[in-house]
């Protein structure tokens, strides 16, 4: 019998947000800029893959990630979602994320932060009310001028601090967040494939340890196995395959990281895989090291 991996903590709940900028990451403060409840619009633009930042958690901020170039991943609540251009990523206020699994991707990612205020009437206010309640996937489809717009308003916050502009900049970034609440409130239209998909995600979860084919995760949903196929990636942005070793390699970092009494052999098959060396040649595919440098990372 080999040891478990062991539960994975939960990081403190704070509204605290960055707004340090760098030479590669751009951060505009909207404090007093007449678009309440909305925080902070941010965006990178990485040569080379970047260190995952630490698990966060906001307490009554919600984040809107957009991908410009190259998709990236994000691990909400222990599941990867994988989020590329034309789409964005809703990461509800309470939900535990990290922008990264392995590695923040190389590529352009814009991000919006916004204040869920439950007795703030105003449109915007409720537009942001209705985004904090995304669908199941938090993952949805959206216009390229959402993208487009928010790159203006980049343009904007940067140049002249006059009146019209002001109210560009407002017009522009407010449009965007009704856009989105828009496209969003589409795509929650109900799913019975989805469903099926949520139940696998679940099952995924508690039986990491387990070998198992795209027949048997199809099986669990309760849908053909082509019909899977479609709804799991249109759900996740990618394959059974890849999730199932994602979230596999995910609980192996992590367990990796915080006992340092288990060794790589009992991580890799307490994970269901057939031996050390297929393990770490997955790890570092996902991970972007190997499973002896999470050791060393101690």
């Amino acid at each position: 019998m080999y040891a478990q991996p062991p539960p994975p903590t939960r990081p403190t709940c704070s509204n605290a947000v960055d707004l340090a900028p760098t030479d590669e990451r751009t951060i505009v403060d909207l404090a007093g800029r007449g678009l309440e409840p909305l925080v902070a619009l941010g965006r990178y633009r990485y040569l080379r893959a970047q260190e995952p930042l630490p698990p966060q958690r906001h307490c009554s901020l919600l984040v809107l990630a957009l991908p410009g170039r190259g998709s990236c991943t994000f691990e909400v609540d222990g599941r990867p979602r994988e989020v590329g251009p034309g789409r964005v990523l809703c990461v509800p206020p309470g939900r535990v994320y990290l922008t990264g699994t392995g590695a923040q991707a190389r590529g352009e990612l814009t991000w919006l932060i916004a204040r869920r205020c439950g007795d703030d009437a105003s449109a915007l206010g409720r537009a942001v009310s209705l985004l904090a309640n995304p669908p199941e996937s938090l993952v949805w489809d959206v216009s390229k001028e959402a993208s487009a717009d928010l790159g203006r308003a980049f343009g904007l916050a940067a140049g002249p601090s006059d009146w019209l502009a002001k109210a560009r900049l407002q017009h522009l970034v407010s449009g965007v967040v009704f856009d989105l609440a828009t496209s969003m409130t589409a795509a929650r239209t109900p799913d019975p494939a989805h469903r099926g998909v949520t139940r696998t995600l679940e099952w995924i979860d508690t039986h990491l340890s387990e070998a198992v084919d795209a027949a048997g995760l199809a099986a669990v949903s309760g849908l053909s196995t082509s019909h899977f196929y479609e709804a799991f990636r249109e759900a996740t942005g990618t394959s059974p395959k890849d999730y199932l070793l994602r979230r596999k390699t995910d609980r192996a970092r992590v367990w990796l990281e915080s006992d340092p009494s288990v060794t790589v052999t009992e991580v890799a098959h307490a994970l269901g895989f057939s031996s050390s060396q297929y393990f770490a040649t997955v790890f570092r595919r996902y991970q972007h090291c190997a499973p002896s440098a999470c050791r060393r990372s101690r």
